[in-house]
């Protein structure tokens, strides 16, 4: 900064605290099926969060598995990589925010319990409430973060005035709140990689200063 002001001298550089971004989790599974109705009470959805496997958040952000390839092969890759039962690998709707988000939304009902047809024909808008929910979680609209939700119950109206956009989004997103509430929720806080280089008879300091802002070394050596 004293560079900046040094070389901008007339310019007003005013200075802000800085800001964390953190995003938001959870470490168990809901302990309760959570349901929403629509406004109309015309609709209702149920659903699970749990957290996702490791390491599959981040093979969704470096798209080493993608929304946009067909079923067979979304299938085979989770249950390559992640023991995942064949059928829910294909019942995968979303993945959020966005189509490299790292959170995944799964139909998980049963054709002889829901009619697929009608659930089907309120996907998008239940995509979309769950991209809303997971873009601005409900603990202070951070992003969410390695989380599945699972649709496990759905019951639509037949009537397709009564099962618009306008009920089913708003609901999607409070139903996904609600049971990333009860999946013991977290706040995952950010951490940084960086590269420090010092004269040697100030490595000690540099160590000190790191301790007290909760950072430690992994890997300590001379430069050439």
């Amino acid at each position: 900064m004293h560079d900046l002001r040094k070389m901008y001298s007339e310019i007003d550089i005013k200075v802000a605290d800085p800001v964390v971004a953190f995003c938001e989790t959870v470490v168990e599974t809901s302990s309760l099926k959570c349901f929403a109705e629509t406004p109309n009470k015309k609709n209702k959805i149920t659903m699970i969060a749990e957290p996702l496997e490791k390491g599959l958040a981040e093979d969704i952000e470096n798209e080493t598995v993608s929304i946009n390839w067909n079923k067979k092969k979304i299938g085979e890759f989770f249950q390559v990589n992640y023991d995942w039962d064949l059928l829910a690998a294909r019942s995968i709707w979303a993945f959020g925010p966005d189509t490299t988000g790292p959170n995944i939304l799964v139909d998980d009902t049963l054709p002889s319990e829901v009619d697929k047809s009608l659930l089907t024909s309120v996907k998008d808008s239940i995509v979309q409430g769950f991209q809303w929910g997971t873009r601005e979680g409900p603990l202070c609209e951070e992003p969410i973060r390695n989380v599945k939700f699972k649709i496990l119950d759905a019951v639509i109206a037949n009537e397709a005035l009564h099962r618009g956009g306008g009920q089913v989004i708003p609901t999607a997103r409070r139903v996904a709140y609600s049971a990333f509430l009860m999946a013991t929720p977290r706040l995952m806080e950010p951490y940084n990689f960086v590269e420090v280089q010092a004269p040697a008879d100030c490595v000690s300091a540099v160590y000190t200063v790191l301790a007290r802002r909760r950072g430690h070394v992994t890997q300590d050596a001379p430069v050439s």
